[in-house]
């Protein structure tokens, strides 16, 4: 006799994934209601003093251009992606300048997610090394003591913003049926 808890679990585990399923393919259709191509829309917006094109020119990184409606998966560099019948197609729902806007909103925050990650790591690491540079040196001065109290407090709080988290609101760019 079957548990009855875990054929509960498998009956919600089917309804999520027949939903998620369902979700995409609201996605897909919900892009028959953009009829003129994005890069249409966009113009020379991206490329003269968009916010976009300025934080990109800082960051040391080319401004992408929306000139044709070719789909991301024909910008995308040389990666092994999957066919679009797989599972893991990363561009499921897309099409046209506007998937390829829309799949480079999510790239480029998943990049600055993890490049943030990166950075926060390696300040970790030289506080806690100068922490330890701390520790180990001569505080038998008074002096040298006291300053090296104060530099333990300051060390010790840029830790402590190091723990938190961040959020940064976006406009919803991603739409379904």
């Amino acid at each position: 006799m079957p548990n009855a808890n875990a054929e509960a679990q498998r009956r919600w585990r089917l309804r999520q994934k027949t939903e998620k399923k369902a979700d995409l393919r609201r996605a897909v259709t919900a892009t028959d209601v953009f009829k003129t191509p994005f890069f249409e829309f966009l113009g020379d917006f991206c490329y003269s003093s968009s916010d976009f094109n300025v934080a990109l020119d800082l960051a040391g990184i080319e401004t992408p251009q929306f000139d044709d409606d070719l789909g991301p998966e024909a910008h995308t560099r040389d990666l092994a992606i999957p066919p679009p019948d797989d599972d893991f197609y990363p561009f499921k729902g897309t099409k046209g300048s506007l998937g390829r806007a829309e799949v480079m909103v999510g790239c480029l925050i998943d990049a600055a997610a993890d490049l943030a990650h990166q950075v926060n790591e390696y300040k970790r690491q030289e506080i806690k090394s100068r922490l330890a540079e701390i520790e180990a040196s001569d505080l038998s001065d008074p002096e040298t003591k006291k300053a090296a109290l104060q530099n333990v407090t300051r060390l010790n709080k840029m830790l402590d913003q190091l723990d938190k988290q961040v959020r940064w609101t976006f406009p919803q760019w991603k739409v379904t049926g």
